[in-house]
């Protein structure tokens, strides 16, 4: 989890401890860190493709590049 995450996460519990929010207030936050969590792993893992990706293609040689595209 990342450090912005965990400090959304912590922040929201200690507003739990001062406010008393009811049931409705307390799923839709749950469900948007939630949902927050999810999009965080999926980004870091579309990054890690892209750096792949990136990685291959500057692998090859100028040269077999010109000659591909040719």
């Amino acid at each position: 989890m990342s450090e912005v995450l965990t400090e959304l996460q912590a922040r929201y519990n200690r507003l739990m401890e001062q406010v008393v929010l009811d049931e409705t207030t307390q799923i839709l936050i749950a469900d948007l860190l939630s949902e927050l969590e999810k999009l965080q792993t999926s980004n870091v893992a579309l990054r890690r493709t892209i750096l792949k990706s990136s990685s291959k293609e500057s692998r090859m040689s100028t040269k077999l590049r010109d000659a591909l595209y040719e």
